[in-house]
């Protein structure tokens, strides 16, 4: 019970990647499908990288995350693709 408890903690402190880039600055995809999931993976793998300190204190919230933004993207994806910047020629 205390480890459920403690990933929901990290997960609801850890912020959702979902929200933060569908209605935040959007900064690494902006309003694109499932840009919350492709942003916990990249957390995810750029821990993966020795150099990248950012990512890898970040992969553990990124990983409990993922199945959240998942959800989240799905249940918010008609608004995404409504509002989805055009393709610039």
């Amino acid at each position: 019970m205390r480890i459920v408890l403690l990933a929901l903690t990290m997960a609801l402190l850890g912020g959702c990647a979902t929200a933060n880039e569908t209605f935040g600055m959007g900064q690494l995809c902006g309003r694109q499908p499932y840009c919350g999931a492709a942003t916990d993976i990249e957390i995810i793998k750029g821990s993966m990288n020795d150099n990248d300190v950012y990512s890898r204190a970040l992969a553990p919230f990124a990983i409990i995350d993922l199945p959240f933004s998942v959800v989240a993207d799905t249940l918010i994806l008609p608004y995404t693709i409504f509002h989805m910047r055009p393709a610039e020629e």
